[in-house]
């Protein structure tokens, strides 16, 4: 029998209190799921460089190819370095998962969507800069977020894809 497959999940999915708002967000049939199919390691970007909770908000600003973390409300908060730095470090302390389920609209976690801004105006989307560097170091690990996994059949095609690459990693 083969064991559970690993994935990292956000924390903020896990129900910890890791938000910027320090609000819990309830998602008992996505707790349900993984709890049920998977091993986890949980990770918070922002809580793993040192960040409070609750903080500023913050967006990713610049341009797509210079993007730069400040806060939403406060521009003198620059998170930048700080977060380029983890980006660098964490993934490869990450080798041994199999799957990621990243928490959307995050600047840092969001799959797609996120905006980037520039003089107040949304200039283009992209991908966190989290899922960006997790996607660099492990270009083929299945990924997905909480909006995805509303139903039974998008959960299912995730367990497969997870599965089909903890084969291939121990193949």
């Amino acid at each position: 029998m083969t064991s559970k497959p690993l994935i990292a999940v956000s924390r903020c999915l896990l129900g910890d209190r890791v938000r910027y708002d320090a609000t819990i967000k309830e998602y008992p049939l996505l707790l349900n799921f993984i709890k049920q199919h998977f091993k986890v390691i949980s990770v918070c970007p922002e809580v793993e460089i040192g960040l409070t909770v609750p903080r500023a908000p913050v967006q990713l600003c610049g341009s797509t190819d210079n993007i730069h973390i400040l806060g939403r409300d406060d521009p003198s908060i620059d998170i930048t370095v700080n977060m380029q730095s983890y980006c660098q470090q964490r993934p490869p302390q990450l080798d041994s998962i199999h799957g990621y389920i990243f928490k959307s609209k995050s600047p840092s976690c969001g799959i797609e969507n996120i905006p980037v801004h520039n003089n107040g105006e949304i200039i283009s989307m992209t991908k966190g800069v989290f899922v960006t560097a997790i996607l660099q170091h492990f270009p083929k690990l299945p990924i997905t977020d909480e909006l995805d996994l509303i139903n039974h059949e998008h959960c299912e095609i995730f367990l497969q894809l997870v599965k089909k690459h903890q084969q291939n990693q121990t193949c």
